[in-house]
């Protein structure tokens, strides 16, 4: 949707000054005023492998299955859980703009062993799960979904007021964004749970959010995904209605809207499930370059990754290996979708510098401008961000939304922006794997930041971000 994109972009002209409301700044955190926490075991650590997981597509089952409350607990805190307990917030296992955190995760479970069974919402602050909605809902989602009941069903919402207090009417871009960065983990951790995941963004708005006990403007949900075989006994295909005292408590003493965020999540509302599209590959073009087949030195655990993931910006002036590029790439990026990867590389050992466009299925690089350094013309269209400018890898997702939209329906959008954080949160940890460091930009002068990347008309830049090597980091986390 390229009207919101266009009246949220940043014009150097044009910027207003914004003082932060400290004193008004949301909790982090959702609580409920009638519903305390259940108590979960202490998570067990997954030993699947990171590539294992990161490599294939869709994610496979490719760690020992899930078998109880504990591996439950284990999945969450890498999907959405504490890393760190460090500040009022802590750290999370997922990148958020500004550390803001707008996306909440709620699950609905059946048939796990010491798990309450139904809908849940997860507390990342203890750990624990809100009992929103008992019983088998497994066959009453999966009929919302036009598709079957399965074991674990998921659902990705954001709360606009969290990204509003800081970046205004931009926010509702971070808001999918972020989810994209939780989908990620989420789809990986269901992986090494033993559980091939299932993700479904055309779902129908008004249902979705009923299940989930969302059916406010300030919050929605963005994403779902179902996960497992399904149960023995998936439950009615009509439960009755959700519980409706379901409020929680006031994120703080002011909750703020925008009309823009407002509209713009409204633009893309579905009422019946809609497929997934079969999004188009480029024509093969005379000068493509293959890259090699992805070659991890180790196979680190995806525990081990999430939990060493950080952002990490202080670059050094040192270019990276095609070898590694590829294998950067394949996990990032592991299929076409609805964005074009766009590369600004710094010169390597073996790679030369320019600008490239990534082909994800073939997993080869497409010269645009071969020769040219637009680092530094992209980090002063960043805000005048240097440390861009050092990095040896700047990935740039664009998409022609006017298009993406003729073609796909107004839901192309937020597909698109939920693709480019699913995409950014795999760099993060790929980059993690292999003692990188990485750093997401979503803050740019639009016109100049397409101009750096050399956008064709009609390009608009969704996302950036800067990946390699950086001083001060003992390296990647040890393979077990």
């Amino acid at each position: 949707m390229s009207s919101y994109h266009d009246e949220t972009a940043y014009d150097p002209a044009g910027m207003e000054g914004h003082v932060l409301d400290w004193a008004n700044q949301p909790s982090p955190f959702k609580f409920y005023k009638k519903i305390a926490p259940l108590p979960m075991p202490e998570p067990r650590p997954t030993t699947a492998g990171f590539w294992e997981a990161a490599l294939a597509w869709p994610p496979p089952a490719a760690g020992p299955a899930l078998a109880d409350s504990a591996d439950l607990a284990g999945l969450l805190q890498l999907a959405a859980g504490l890393t760190k307990r460090s500040g009022p917030q802590g750290l999370r296992a997922w990148a958020s703009a500004g550390a803001l955190h707008p996306c909440e995760l709620y699950l609905a479970a059946c048939d796990v062993d010491g798990a309450p069974q139904g809908l849940c919402h997860f507390d990342p602050a203890s750990g624990g799960l809100h009992l929103l909605w008992p019983g088998r809902l497994a066959t009453h989602i999966g009929r919302a979904l036009a598709g079957p009941p399965a074991r674990l069903g998921f659902f990705i919402s954001a709360i606009h007021w969290r990204s509003l207090w800081k970046y205004r009417q931009r926010a509702y871009r971070y808001c999918l964004l972020d989810a994209g960065h939780l989908l990620a983990n989420l789809e990986l951790a269901c992986a090494a749970h033993g559980l091939a995941p299932r993700t479904i963004l055309g779902f129908p708005d008004t249902a979705a959010g009923v299940m989930a006990g969302v059916a406010d403007r300030d919050e929605a949900i963005m994403a779902i995904v179902q996960a497992g075989p399904p149960p023995a006994d998936p439950g009615p295909e009509q439960p009755g209605l959700p519980p409706l005292d379901l409020a929680a408590k006031p994120l703080g003493a002011v909750i703020g809207r925008d009309r823009r965020v407002l509209a713009a999540h409204a633009h893309g509302e579905l009422f019946v499930a809609q497929p997934e599209p079969d999004w188009p590959e480029p024509e093969p073009g005379e000068h493509d370059q293959p890259l090699p087949p992805p070659t991890p030195p180790g196979e680190p655990s995806l525990w081990a990754v999430v939990h060493a993931r950080r952002s990490r910006r202080n670059f050094v002036h040192a270019g990276l290996e095609r070898r590694a590029l590829a294998t950067l790439l394949a996990a990032a990026l592991p299929a076409r979708g609805p964005m074009t990867a766009r590369l600004l590389l710094a010169p390597g050992r073996d790679l030369a510098m320019g600008v490239y466009d990534y082909l994800p299925d073939r997993r080869a690089l497409r010269p645009v401008v071969p020769g040219v350094d637009s680092r530094a013309a992209l980090a002063q269209a960043c805000l005048g961000q240097g440390w861009i400018g050092r990095a040896a890898l700047t990935l740039c997702l664009w998409a022609d939304l006017e298009k993406l939209e003729r073609d796909f329906g107004p839901r192309a959008y937020r597909r698109a922006m939920i693709a480019a954080g699913r995409a950014g949160q795999r760099l993060y940890l790929a980059a993690t794997a292999l003692g990188l460091g990485c750093c997401g930009v979503g803050a740019f002068y639009d016109e100049r930041a397409a101009r750096a990347a050399a956008l064709p008309p009609g390009g608009r830049l969704l996302y950036a971000l800067a990946c390699g090597p950086v001083k001060g980091w003992p390296g990647a986390p040890s393979a077990d």
